[in-house]
């Protein structure tokens, strides 16, 4: 309507985009995102460091036709509880062959064994799924073995709250590379809550 400010406009400085008249939301030259004039970039980003949020890492294993280790390490940090691990297969492999194993510092496969990525362990469709024993597909390791237990049980690990810094390695290991068509994610999902102090009587 005649005489409203514009829903979207760059403001005299040129150094903003503006989306709303009231400034609601605006976009800094350098890559600051506000709503409401609160960082939401600088919130996100600490996110890693108590803000209530649970963060998703995502590791993308591309086959090559020249590696035959590719290993993608999630740490997550001290006070943070592991939530999920979650494998799935995109594209199957196709070069020699190709295998995935999940785990830790402590053990390579603690938390799946040898999966075939290119036939039978995980097909399209199919996921691995630490928290979830339906998704365990037979490969889970010596970490997914007893309903209720969650990890090592250890000064590293208890039931999924790390007391220190902590790793969850993925690991694909191909013979004879030939091929560039495999792809297969791994997802890491944990939080680190913002601290909530009980009340004592």
């Amino acid at each position: 309507m005649a005489g409203e400010a514009p829903l979207i406009y760059r403001n005299t400085g040129g150094d903003k985009l503006v989306v709303g008249s009231g400034g609601i939301v605006d976009i800094e030259t350098g890559g600051a995102l506000k709503f409401n004039a609160v960082d939401v970039t600088a919130t996100l980003a600490a996110a890693g460091a108590g803000t209530g949020l649970v963060v998703a890492k995502q590791v993308a294993f591309v086959e090559n036709a020249t590696s035959t280790i590719h290993t993608g390490t999630v740490v997550i940090p001290a006070g943070a509880t592991l939530l999920d691990i979650v494998v799935v297969a995109q594209v199957l492999w196709t070069g020699g062959t190709a295998a995935f194993t999940c785990g830790d510092a402590n053990a390579a496969t603690g938390w799946f064994t040898s999966t075939d990525l290119k036939a039978t362990d995980l097909v399209l469709g199919e996921r691995l799924q630490a928290s979830n024993a339906n998704n365990w597909g037979g490969k889970n390791g010596a970490y997914l073995t007893t309903a209720g237990r969650f990890g090592q049980q250890s000064t590293t690990m208890i039931g999924g709250y790390c007391p220190t810094a902590y790793s969850v390695i993925g690991v694909v290991t191909v013979g004879t590379p030939a091929t560039t068509v495999g792809r297969t994610f791994m997802t890491v999902l944990y939080s680190l809550g913002g601290a909530v102090t009980p009340v004592l009587t």
